[in-house]
């Protein structure tokens, strides 16, 4: 067999192993156990159970977000990948901001200890 058909036949199978994943991810499954793109599909799996939930069109929904156009928010749903500012704009147009507020904030134990430890707070890291 030469090389073409053998990295034809290796592409073929790389896409039917991804779609195969996708098709079979669970999207209420614990994102520790779940690598970075398979976390990213779950959360476009929400967001597409979340905006069929309440009867919204994909593009009615990128509109009411201001997302520059409706194929941004379809590719989201579809591939799981999206721009910082454009899942903020997403999370935001759910009503789920808040959620986003308790991401990489101090645990308490940390704000604990800063306020019975005050020091002048560390820039960077030397």
């Amino acid at each position: 067999m030469d090389k073409s058909k053998l990295l034809s036949k290796l592409k073929s199978f790389e896409q039917d192993a991804k779609t195969t994943r996708k098709r079979n991810i669970n999207i209420d499954a614990t994102f520790c156990t779940l690598t970075d793109e398979e976390i990213s599909l779950v959360l476009a799996h929400r967001a597409k159970r979340l905006r069929l939930e309440n009867n919204i069109k994909q593009q009615e929904f990128s509109k009411s977000a201001k997302l520059s156009s409706a194929t941004t928010y379809s590719n989201f749903e579809q591939t799981g990948k999206v721009s910082l500012i454009n899942f903020i704009k997403i999370v935001k147009n759910f009503g789920r901001v808040q959620e986003l507020e308790s991401l990489l904030k101090s645990d308490i134990a940390s704000v604990i200890n800063n306020a019975q430890n005050p020091k002048k707070s560390k820039k960077r890291v030397r």
